[in-house]
């Protein structure tokens, strides 16, 4: 749609076309981005063809008159309209471009150009909606607010809806108050942002936004700010230091393998994908990024040879010395005497029932042989509250793929023709949208103080792992970890070969403090023990398990 744009070429001293690339911000042919950005002004265009503004913008409204013609570009408004209105009724340009290019797809390019093309068919469509032609009523406003262009819906003759002006005036509010709140420290949590956001006033007879999209908006709004799917704020400027205390990217690890630099930032992008020290696939290097991790209390050293971080070896003159430090955000456990039970399986079932009490993030490895029933053990035992992370997804996948008119068969078969980190263009959007809709639901389901969250059956958590499977499991490692945040506590069963086997899913590592009693080992004999015992819990389970689908 973008190519049909542009004028054909004329006089050899016209700038017409020169001037509607710019206005419209289509990258050049030959590759890179518009000079201007997008959305420019005239007086800039004009400055940088070193002309008078006249000119300018006597093609424009050529162009404008062009646009509100064309017959191809009606629907395109129509669809425009419907997205704003979809949407809040406010939101950016570049939210707009981005919803426009999934409804009709892109040619293979970078990211940005892609980005660049879309926005310069949203400019097209809102100049030819908002033309003032007799008998025609524009559906739609453009409103600036620093370099930020906002897209607001028109209010309806005999309504009370709240006009442009004031949806514009409201998105920049909110985007005032992100910039404040992702400058705090610490990073606020979930509760904190919503709670700041909705005390934002809104326009009279404004219907209330979800919680998603509020922070959306007002990250959208905060060119520096970005959100994570738990609604965390933060911005994009943070530093490496910060980046990796907050997303704990140098936990987890054995000590014997190491991690790499491009291991590690990997691990700072799952949490913070925009950051701008990591931006365009840049790595810091390994002296940059021993100091930031040294100032973030991780003692890791770059070893040459290898090309890996690696903690250092202990110098001890005993045979077991005390090492490991504490990476966790929660109080150490205070070590105590214990009587040893005469049940060879009583100290198990004693350190997950206190793990249950304290909070924070257990994985629960078990062989894959005896996986079968094992959850149902658990979780009759325990006070948790089980959840088919698989069901889960593929409740919301079916919900969302309904909601969008796909056939849910034609979703099967692009997923069956994909593969783990070869996930379809088209497939991937929808799980990333899955992925935040299985947030809320957990989030709801932990919405009572001191809920511990048992995670099993989430082998598709590795499949979509780079679209979103890894981002949304730390996110939730994280807010278990800190005290003030839900849920209160997340297990997480993992299917392993041994009892020595690190935890992941299907082969996705999961990382876990094995210092801070983050690892536990179910064989045979507790689970034989935890099912004859008498199942305290399970009265608060099926209580627990009415929010399931």
């Amino acid at each position: 749609m973008a190519g049909l744009l542009t004028p054909a070429p004329g006089r050899k001293s016209s700038h017409r076309v020169d001037v509607v690339r710019l206005t419209l911000g289509l990258p050049p042919e030959d590759g890179g981005l518009s000079p201007l950005g997008a959305w420019p002004v005239q007086a800039r265009i004009a400055d940088h063809l070193d002309i008078k503004q006249p000119p300018v913008s006597r093609h424009h409204r050529a162009e404008i008159k062009r646009w509100a013609e064309a017959e191809w570009l009606r629907p395109v408004c129509t669809e425009l309209v419907e997205i704003v209105a979809n949407f809040g009724r406010v939101m950016t340009a570049p939210e707009a471009a981005q919803e426009l290019r999934a409804l009709h797809g892109a040619q293979d390019d970078t990211p940005e150009r892609v980005l660049a093309r879309s926005l310069a068919v949203v400019r097209a469509a809102v100049e030819a909606e908002t033309h003032e032609e007799e008998g025609h009523e524009p559906r739609l406003a453009v409103h600036r607010r620093g370099d930020t262009v906002l897209l607001a819906a028109g209010s309806l003759p005999g309504t009370d809806d709240p006009n442009p002006h004031e949806l514009a005036d409201y998105a920049a509010a909110l985007g005032t108050s992100a910039e404040k709140l992702a400058g705090r420290e610490p990073l606020p949590g979930r509760a904190e942002v919503v709670r700041e956001l909705r005390a934002v006033p809104a326009p009279e007879c404004f219907a209330p936004l979800a919680d998603t999209r509020l922070v959306a908006l007002r990250a959208a709004v905060a060119a520096q700010v970005e959100y994570s799917p738990r609604l965390e704020l933060n911005r994009r400027d943070l530093s490496l230091e910060r980046a990796l205390r907050i997303s704990q990217a140098g936990a987890g690890m054995r000590a014997d393998r190491g991690i790499t630099a491009t291991e590690l930032a990997a691990r700072v992008r799952a949490r913070f994908p925009d950051l701008d020290v990591l931006a365009d696939g840049r790595e810091p290097t390994h002296v940059v990024l021993e100091d930031a991790l040294q100032a973030a209390r991780f003692d890791l050293r770059h070893n040459d040879e290898a090309g890996r971080l690696y903690f250092p070896v202990p110098k001890s003159t005993g045979p077991w010395p005390s090492t490991g430090s504490h990476t966790s955000m929660l109080p150490p456990v205070r070590a105590h005497l214990r009587r040893v039970p005469a049940d060879p399986h009583g100290a198990l079932r004693e350190r997950l029932a206190e793990s249950a009490h304290r909070g924070g993030f257990l994985a629960l490895t078990v062989k894959a042989a005896r996986l079968p029933g094992t959850a149902e053990t658990v979780a009759a035992r325990f006070p948790v509250v089980p959840v088919d992370l698989g069901a889960l997804f593929l409740r919301e996948f079916r919900r969302l793929t309904a909601e969008k008119g796909q056939d849910w068969q034609v979703v099967l078969r692009a997923d069956a023709a994909s593969a783990p980190g070869r996930i379809k263009p088209g497939l991937a959007t929808f799980v990333r949208v899955v992925w935040q809709r299985v947030v809320e639901d957990l989030d709801s389901r932990a919405s009572e103080p001191r809920t511990v969250l048992f995670l099993h059956d989430a082998g598709l958590v590795s499949r979509y792992w780079d679209e979103g499977g890894r981002a949304f499991l730390v996110a939730l490692q994280a807010a278990a970890r800190r005290p003030h945040e839900g849920p209160h506590g997340l297990w997480l069963l993992c299917p392993v070969e041994s009892s020595t086997q690190d935890p992941h899913l299907d082969g996705s590592q999961v990382e876990a403090l094995r210092n801070d009693g983050e690892l536990a080992y179910l064989d045979g004999g507790s689970l034989r023990s935890a099912a004859a015992q008498p199942h305290r819990h399970l009265r608060r389970t099926v209580e627990n398990s009415s929010c399931r689908a």
